[in-house]
């Protein structure tokens, strides 16, 4: 009977701990969110990524606190000069390889990548011009294959069609409709718990400058 006891109460303090840490787990995850959101603001990326770091370490099996951080150090970096900003994308390529292995959604992922390997370009595009720009389409384009209903690939081929129409002489316009289809994707997107969910409020600022009829 003793026994029964100790292996029952072993029992009900494992099921009080995972309870406990999934807790934990999800007010760690909105307050780290909530500063991700008014990094928008502030640009604040960097603190942002600080606190997904932790849970990261925490949560070493869960992909999004790591997919997190480094779509805040992404977003950090595209304000920083070429030297920080390139060393950034560097090290996001060693984390990505970190991220793959945590059987992430491809889709974001991928999206993820091809947002960060942009910065290169932004950054330097004379020697990253043209050796990244058709790795960049590759993976926004597979993203899009994976999963036709995620706006976010969308969204980001479309605006880096725009901006790199310049230099071979075609006009931004011609992506319009990419961004449209995105708003339309974005406006039926649901999603759960701490899935992505980003990029509506950039794709709306495109389509109301430089997608006016």
């Amino acid at each position: 009977m003793q026994k029964l006891i100790i292996i029952l109460s072993i029992l009900v303090l494992g099921l009080f701990f995972r309870a406990n840490g999934q807790t934990n787990y999800n007010s760690e995850m909105q307050n780290a969110l909530n500063k991700f959101s008014a990094a928008h603001a502030d640009g604040s990326f960097e603190k942002a990524a600080s606190d997904f770091d932790k849970i990261a370490k925490s949560n070493p099996d869960n992909w999004l606190p790591l997919y997190y951080s480094m779509l805040s150090r992404t977003l950090y970096a595209f304000s920083l000069n070429p030297e920080d900003a390139i060393k950034i994308a560097g090290d996001l390529e060693k984390d990505y390889d970190k991220l793959i292995e945590m059987n992430p959604d491809m889709s974001e992922t991928l999206t993820l990548r091809g947002l960060f390997r942009t910065i290169k370009v932004a950054k330097d595009p004379m020697n990253y011009g043209m050796v990244l720009p058709s790795a960049i389409i590759a993976d926004y384009n597979e993203a899009i294959k994976i999963n036709p209903d995620n706006p976010r690939p969308l969204y980001l081929l479309g605006q880096f069609n725009m901006r790199s129409a310049p230099y071979y002489g075609t006009d931004p316009v011609q992506y319009c409709p990419m961004i449209k289809k995105a708003k339309q994707l974005y406006t039926n997107h649901s999603v759960k718990d701490f899935e992505p969910a980003w990029g509506e409020d950039n794709a709306d600022e495109i389509l109301k400058t430089e997608c006016v009829e």
